[in-house]
C-alpha cells in the first residue's frame, strides 16, 4: 500500500488534469471536445493509482478491466461511455456534442468524488492542487489566498495571489545569475531616465523620451513573461485584477491601491481565477528549473 503522502500528491496531479478538462469543457464546442481526452487521462491515472495502492500489476488490464479487478469501483457504464467518446475523438476524428461533453464532466466529477472516498478514504473536494507547488513561500501565500476566498475576503485573496506571483518569479530567477550577477533570463537592459542629462527635465522636451522608455520596458516585461511560457492574456487579466504591491523594510507586502478602489469587480470567481493562474504558472516553471551555479567553474 502507498503512503498517504504519496496518495495525496498523486490525487493532486489527477485533480490538476481534471481541472484542465473541466476548463476545456466550458469553452466553445470545438475546443470543449478536447476535454474528453483530458478527462480520460485523468480517470486512467486514477485507475493506475488504485492498482498500485493494492499492489496489483496493471500492465495487462484494459481500461474497463479495472472494474472487473476492483468490483467496488463505481460508475462503470458511465466511464465506458467516456472511453467510447475518447476513441471516437482521438481515432475517428468524431468529437462529442456539447451535451455529451457536459454529461461526461458530470460523470467524471461523480466518479472521482465517489471513488476517492471508497479507495483511499479521501474526499476529492479536499484534495488541494497547491500540494503540487514546490516553492514553499509561493505555496504559503497561495494557501492564504485560498483561505481568504473560502472566508469571502476577496481583496485579501487578490493581494496574496499577487504576492505569490512575485515570490514565484523571485525564487525562480534567484539561482539563475551568472558570475557577473547578471540574470540569464533578462532580455536586454532596463531603460532608465538618464536621457534627462541630455534633454533636461522640461515636460515638453522629455515626453517623447518618457514614452519610449515606458514602452521599451513594457516590451521587455512582455517578452520575459512569454519566454517563461506564461500565457500573456491570462497574465494581463491577472495584472488587471490584482493590486500593485510594495515590500516594506520588514519584508511585509502591502497594496498601493485595493482593486475595489480602482473600480474592479471583486468576487469569488475573479479571486479563484487569480489563484489558478499563479498555480498554473508555478507548475509550468517547475517543469524546467535549473541552478546556474551548477554550470559555473
Amino acid at each position: 500500500m502507498l503512503s498517504s503522502e504519496i496518495i495525496i500528491r498523486r490525487l493532486a496531479l489527477i485533480k490538476y488534469l481534471y481541472k484542465i478538462g473541466e476548463q476545456q469543457s466550458r469553452q466553445v464546442e470545438t475546443i470543449a471536445g478536447f476535454s474528453i481526452l483530458s478527462f480520460h487521462d485523468c480517470i486512467e491515472m486514477f485507475l493506475l493509482l488504485v492498482a498500485e495502492h493494492n499492489n496489483v500489476k496493471s500492465d495487462s488490464l484494459s481500461f474497463m478491466g479495472f472494474w472487473d479487478k476492483f468490483p467496488n469501483l463505481t460508475l462503470k457504464e458511465s466511464m465506458r461511455a467516456v472511453k467510447d467518446r475518447r476513441v471516437s475523438a482521438k481515432h475517428k476524428g468524431q468529437f462529442p456534442s456539447k451535451s455529451d461533453i457536459d454529461i461526461s464532466r458530470i460523470s467524471i466529477t461523480d466518479f472521482l468524488e465517489q471513488n476517492s472516498k471508497i479507495q483511499f478514504g479521501v474526499e476529492f473536494k479536499d484534495v488541494s492542487l497547491l500540494d503540487l507547488v514546490v516553492y514553499d513561500e509561493v505555496r504559503k501565500y497561495l494557501e492564504q489566498a485560498q483561505k481568504s476566498v473560502d472566508n469571502k475576503r476577496f481583496e485579501e485573496s487578490l493581494l496574496n495571489s499577487k504576492v505569490a506571483f512575485e515570490e514565484l518569479l523571485y525564487f525562480y530567477e534567484s539561482n539563475k545569475k551568472d558570475d557577473w550577477y547578471k540574470n540569464v533570463l533578462d532580455i536586454g537592459e532596463t531603460v532608465n531616465n538618464k536621457y534627462e542629462y541630455l534633454v533636461g527635465r522640461n515636460r515638453n522636451e522629455t515626453e517623447w523620451f518618457e514614452n519610449i522608455t515606458k514602452t521599451t520596458n513594457r516590451i521587455r516585461e512582455i517578452l520575459k513573461i512569454t519566454a517563461l511560457g506564461i500565457d500573456f492574456k491570462r497574465y494581463s487579466l491577472f495584472q488587471f485584477l490584482t493590486p500593485e504591491i510594495y515590500k516594506d523594510m520588514n519584508g511585509d507586502y502591502h497594496a498601493l491601491r485595493l482593486p475595489s478602489e480602482k473600480g474592479r469587480k471583486i468576487d469569488e470567481r475573479s479571486s479563484q481565477l487569480c489563484i489558478d493562474f499563479v498555480l498554473d504558472c508555478s507548475i509550468k516553471l517547475q517543469k524546467f528549473d535549473f541552478d546556474i551555479s551548477q554550470y559555473l567553474q
